[in-house]
C-alpha cells in the first residue's frame, strides 16, 4: 500500500511544479508522499534513491521520443517534396525514409520476438498473425532503406548504402533504448501512421522483396 502511495505521489503534479528532480521537487513530492501516508518512515533521501533512477529513465524515454517522433520534428517541415528534384525538401524526405526504415525493423524484431517466445512485446499470441506482420514490417523496412538510398543517389550521384544501412541501424539502436514500453510502442505505432502515408503517397511506389 505504501509503495502504491509512493507511485501515486510521484505522479501528482501542482499548478507550478519545480523542475523535476531539483531539490525543491523532492522536497515537494516529499511533503505531500507525508500528508498522504504520515506513517510512512521513509526519509528524504531514501525517497531520492528511489525515484531519482526512474526520474533519469523518464528523462531519457522523453529525449529520444522527440528525436526519433517523425511527427514530432516534422511539425515545421513539409512531410512530402514536390519532387524528388526539389533539393531543399528532399533531406528532410530522405530523414523521413531513414526513419521509416529503422521504425519498421524495430517493428518486424518485435514480431520475430514474438515468434520465438509466442508472444510479442505488443501482448499479440496469435501465431499467424505474428507471422503476417513481421513479413509486412520486414517488406516496408526494406522498402524505405531502399528508395533513401535511391532517392540519395539520384540527388547526389553517390552510392551510400552502407552508410545509410549504418545510421539505419544507429535509429534502431536508440529507439530500443526506451524505457518504457508504453513509449516504446507508442512511437512506432505514431511513425508507422505516417510512414504508411508517405508509401501510399509515392507515385512509383514498389514493394521491394528480397530473398
Amino acid at each position: 500500500m505504501k509503495y502504491f502511495l509512493l507511485i501515486l505521489v510521484f505522479f501528482i503534479t501542482s499548478c507550478s511544479p519545480p523542475e523535476p528532480g531539483t531539490n525543491e521537487w523532492f522536497k515537494e513530492k516529499y511533503k505531500e508522499l507525508l500528508k498522504a501516508d504520515p506513517e510512512v518512515t521513509l526519509s528524504l533521501e531514501e525517497f531520492k534513491d528511489i525515484f531519482s533512477s526512474q526520474l533519469s529513465e523518464e528523462v531519457s524515454d522523453k529525449k529520444l521520443m522527440e528525436k526519433h517522433s517523425i511527427g514530432f520534428w516534422l511539425m515545421e517541415e513539409d512531410l512530402l517534396p514536390s519532387s524528388e528534384d526539389s533539393k531543399s525538401i528532399a533531406p528532410v524526405y530522405i530523414r523521413t525514409l531513414k526513419q521509416c526504415a529503422a521504425n519498421f525493423s524495430v517493428m518486424y524484431s518485435n514480431m520475430e520476438a514474438g515468434l520465438m517466445y509466442g508472444k510479442a512485446i505488443t501482448g499479440l499470441d496469435d501465431v499467424n498473425e505474428m507471422s503476417r506482420l513481421s513479413g509486412e514490417y520486414k517488406d516496408n523496412a526494406f522498402y524505405f532503406a531502399t528508395r533513401a538510398s535511391e532517392i540519395h543517389f539520384k540527388l547526389t550521384n553517390e552510392a551510400v548504402e552502407a552508410d545509410i544501412s549504418n545510421e539505419i541501424k544507429l535509429i534502431q539502436d536508440e529507439i530500443n533504448r526506451i524505457n518504457s514500453d508504453e513509449k516504446f510502442l507508442e512511437l512506432l505505432d505514431a511513425n508507422a501512421e505516417i510512414c504508411v502515408m508517405v508509401r501510399n503517397q509515392n507515385p512509383n511506389n514498389k514493394d521491394y522483396i528480397f530473398d
